[in-house]
């Protein structure tokens, strides 16, 4: 049954929605939760077999193979009673694998560069943003000539590493969460993350967020090419990410003491999603490493 259900994703995820091709790990985290490594391991080549069969694909096959190694992973973590925290981070790097061989696979299997192809979708699509301000008559903006959008592109190319870290995490949360969220129906307690309001990184990524916007400045005069601005630009965009979160967990939980209304709370939240409270937020996350604004003592949103 939990084969049928794996192929039913990358079905569907094939054919209508192709995020869904990316929760397909869920199945085999409860089996293997529930009944052990090698039952999982058993439906995991079964619903790749199943799934290259009924798609007559063998990527497609391959690729249920691999996200196999996300669920069996996972699933293994938390049937031995590991932490959330390293739940994550097993998830993670597993699913950085996974998003690496399947980049790979793609490109030997169906002779087709993920990265190139989504750089050239992003500079058509650009392209064609231009053309409609420029048919509404939006002249003179200095977003909008070529110049820019090349140099964004470029920056998209450098900061690919950290588009499959953030890609790897979102992943590897999405399936932790269905997952525990089933297995909550079917009456099994499991650990969780920490409440949000509570979550606090430990204090020395705060070196990361430094490292990450002081490489870039450093090396600027010589970023095409050089090793050290690519490493800053991706430390900058990684980091950005966590102390955004724990900036957002500082204003949830100074929102949720004063009892604000959880609709207002969203609204404000949503409110924040500008360049300049998005900055000023991922500052107060930085320093909350130091200063601990809610002491709350301990760190971690696990």
């Amino acid at each position: 049954m939990l084969a049928a259900i794996t192929v039913l994703l990358s079905l569907l995820g094939a054919y209508f929605l192709p995020y869904l091709f990316f929760i397909t790990p869920v199945p085999l985290i409860i089996l293997v939760y529930r009944h052990g490594m090698r039952p999982g391991i058993l439906v995991a080549v079964t619903s790749a077999l199943l799934g290259g069969i009924v798609l007559s694909a063998l990527p497609t096959m391959v690729f249920l193979l691999i996200l196999g190694l996300v669920g069996l992973a996972m699933g293994g973590a938390l049937r031995e009673g590991f932490s959330p925290g390293k739940i994550m981070f097993i998830g993670s790097a597993t699913s950085i694998a996974a998003l690496v061989l399947m980049i790979i696979v793609t490109s030997f299997l169906l002779d087709y560069n993920v990265l190139e192809s989504t750089m050239e979708l992003m500079e058509r699509s650009f392209k064609q943003s231009m053309n409609i301000y420029d048919r509404l008559g939006v002249e003179n903006n200095p977003l909008l000539n070529e110049d820019v959008l090349g140099e964004l592109i470029r920056m998209l190319r450098l900061a690919f590493p950290a588009a499959i870290l953030t890609t790897a995490v979102i992943m590897t949360f999405v399936n932790y969460w269905l997952a525990h969220l089933i297995l909550r129906r079917l009456g099994v307690k499991l650990p969780w993350l920490r409440p949000f309001r509570l979550w606090r990184f430990p204090w020395y990524l705060a070196w990361g967020y430094i490292l990450g916007q002081g490489l870039p400045l450093l090396t600027r005069g010589a970023a095409d090419g050089n090793i050290w601005f690519t490493v800053g630009l991706n430390l900058q965009i990684i980091f950005n990410y966590v102390f955004l979160l724990q900036g957002l967990s500082i204003l949830w939980y100074f929102l949720d003491k004063a009892n604000v209304a959880k609709v207002l709370r969203w609204f404000i939240i949503f409110f924040m999603f500008n360049p300049l409270f998005m900055t000023l937020i991922v500052w107060a996350g930085v320093l909350d490493t130091w200063f601990d604004f809610r002491k709350i003592g301990q760190e971690g949103p696990a």
